[in-house]
C-alpha cells in the first residue's frame, strides 16, 4: 500500500444526514411485527372458538311429527264387533229367529268408530232392531261430557241416571218417551252410553223407531249388552 492510499484511509469524511434516528426507525418495525402477530393470533382464536360452537353447539330441537289421523276399524275388527253384537243380541234374546247383523243402511264406519245395527225376530214373532255404536279412544268426541249428562230433562227423556261401572267407567241409562195431554205415551225403552275411563265409549239405541210392537230391551238387558268388553277398538 502506498503512502497516498495510507493517507486517504485516515482522512475521516463526514456522513451525510440521514433525516431519521435509525433506532427509532428500528424500534417502530419491531412494534409493528409485534402487532401484525398478535392480529394474526387474535384472529385464529376468533375462527378456533367459532369452529368450536359450530362442531359442539346443541342441535335444534327436532320437530315432532304430526299426529296422524285415525284411520278406520280394520275389517278384522268390524267382523269381530258385528259377531260380538250377534251373539250379546241372542244371549237376551233366547229363540230369536232372522238374526241378520251389520246390513242396514244406518250402519256407518268412519275414523276410529263404527256402528252396526241387529235387526231380528224374537221367538213371539215381534221385531226387534238395536243400533251399537263403538267409539275407539281417538274418536272425535262430539257427545255431551258425562258430568253434565244428566243435569238437564231432555225433549223425550223420560229417565236419566248415570250408574258407576267397574273400572271407572259410567253407564248412561236413557228412557225415552212423550207426555201428551193424554198422558204419558211410551214411545221406546232404554237407550244407553257407556264411558269408559279410557275414553272410548259405547252406544246402544233402539233403532225400531215407533213400532208399537217392536221388541224393547229391559234395564238389565241394555247393561249387559253394552258393558260386553268385545266392544272396543284399539
Amino acid at each position: 500500500m502506498t503512502d497516498l492510499e495510507t493517507r486517504l484511509r485516515e482522512v475521516a469524511v463526514p456522513e451525510p444526514p440521514l433525516g431519521f434516528d435509525p433506532d427509532a426507525l428500528a424500534d417502530r418495525a419491531a412494534r409493528d411485527v409485534r402487532r401484525r402477530r398478535a392480529g394474526i393470533t387474535g384472529t385464529l382464536a376468533v375462527a378456533s372458538a367459532a369452529a368450536a360452537v359450530a362442531v359442539f353447539a346443541p342441535d335444534p330441537a327436532p320437530v315432532p311429527p304430526a299426529a296422524s289421523p285415525p284411520s278406520p276399524p280394520p275389517l278384522a275388527e268390524q267382523a269381530r264387533i258385528r259377531q260380538a253384537l250377534g251373539d250379546a243380541v241372542a244371549g237376551v234374546f233366547p229363540g230369536l229367529r232372522h238374526l241378520s247383523v251389520g246390513t242396514s243402511s244406518a250402519d256407518a264406519v268412519s275414523p276410529a268408530r263404527m256402528s252396526v245395527t241387529a235387526e231380528f225376530v224374537d221367538a213371539a214373532g215381534r221385531p226387534g232392531s238395536f243400533q251399537l255404536t263403538v267409539y275407539g279412544r281417538d274418536a272425535p268426541d262430539d257427545h255431551v261430557p258425562v258430568v253434565r249428562s244428566c243435569a238437564e230433562p231432555a225433549s223425550i227423556a223420560l229417565r236419566c241416571d248415570r250408574i258407576p261401572q267397574p273400572g271407572g267407567a259410567v253407564l248412561l241409562v236413557f228412557e225415552s218417551g212423550v207426555v201428551t195431554t193424554g198422558g204419558l205415551t211410551k214411545l221406546r225403552g232404554f237407550d244407553g252410553a257407556l264411558h269408559r275411563a279410557d275414553g272410548s265409549m259405547v252406544t246402544l239405541a233402539d233403532a225400531a223407531g215407533d213400532a208399537a210392537d217392536s221388541v224393547q230391551l229391559s234395564e238389565e238387558q241394555l247393561e249387559r249388552v253394552i258393558t260386553d268388553p268385545a266392544f272396543a277398538l284399539p
